[in-house]
């Protein structure tokens, strides 16, 4: 099972399904595209070769402006409406594959008459002093960008930093590093390829995206929903 993100409404649902597909000895992958993308491989690279030393702050935005949209799994709260699960799951899912999970998570959120959120932001706090900052919005669109600073120089992602997009590497010598992007196509294949091979193998999650990380990432989500008083009539 290839399952759209958010893969859940809650991390036990979540659960759920983890133990589940354990237990029957079933391929079941969160399809968070964007970790499958080649930018977001060279992405790791640059973070695991400590060429920007210490991260310590994390920033990441993801509007669009679709307060005119009528479709009722934006809007419904039965149907997990709202900014953070349909649009939000990807900048805390960037804050994941970056800085991992946090210590501490701060919300703060604007509702519609429905009472699901609109624009919700978030800051998370690590035990290393490290923040990420999170915005995500239904009302308008914003850059959607992601900037990763460290000790030495910073990472900017251009728009839109969830698909495949040009970014560069600025360090504090001058030294600037270009990562054109090249990429031909919308950016889902490469998740269909991954889930394939990973079926082919006998794998029941993948190394890109596995289960714990897709726990992981939903748990902070919940925390983010506790802390704005966000909450769906299935739970």
């Amino acid at each position: 099972v290839l399952c759209e993100k958010p893969f859940a409404i809650n991390a036990r649902e979540v659960e759920l399904m983890v133990n589940t597909a354990t237990q029957n000895q079933l391929t079941l992958i969160e399809a968070m595209w964007t970790r499958f993308l080649p930018h977001i491989g060279t992405v790791r690279k640059i973070i695991d070769s400590d060429v920007l030393g210490n991260i310590h702050t994390l920033q990441a935005d993801h509007g669009q402006r679709l307060s005119d949209s009528n479709n009722p799994r934006l809007w419904e709260p039965a149907l997990g409406g709202g900014a953070l699960l349909d649009l939000g799951i990807y900048v805390v899912s960037f804050s994941h594959l970056i800085l991992g999970a946090p210590e501490k998570i701060t919300a703060k959120s604007n509702f519609t008459d429905k009472d699901v959120d609109e624009q919700t932001s978030a800051i998370f706090e690590y035990k290393n002093g490290a923040q990420a900052v999170l915005n995500t919005t239904l009302s308008n669109s914003t850059p959607c960008r992601a900037i990763v600073s460290g000790v030495n120089g910073w990472l900017e992602i251009d728009r839109t930093f969830y698909n495949p997009a040009a970014m560069r590497v600025v360090l504090h010598d001058g030294t600037k590093t270009e990562y054109p992007n090249n990429y031909k196509g919308h950016g889902l294949r490469e998740q269909a390829i991954e889930f394939s091979r990973c079926v082919r193998s006998g794998l029941i999650e993948s190394p890109l995206m596995p289960h714990s990380e897709s726990i992981a990432v939903m748990k902070s989500m919940d925390e983010i929903r506790r802390k704005i008083g966000l909450h769906f009539p299935n739970e």
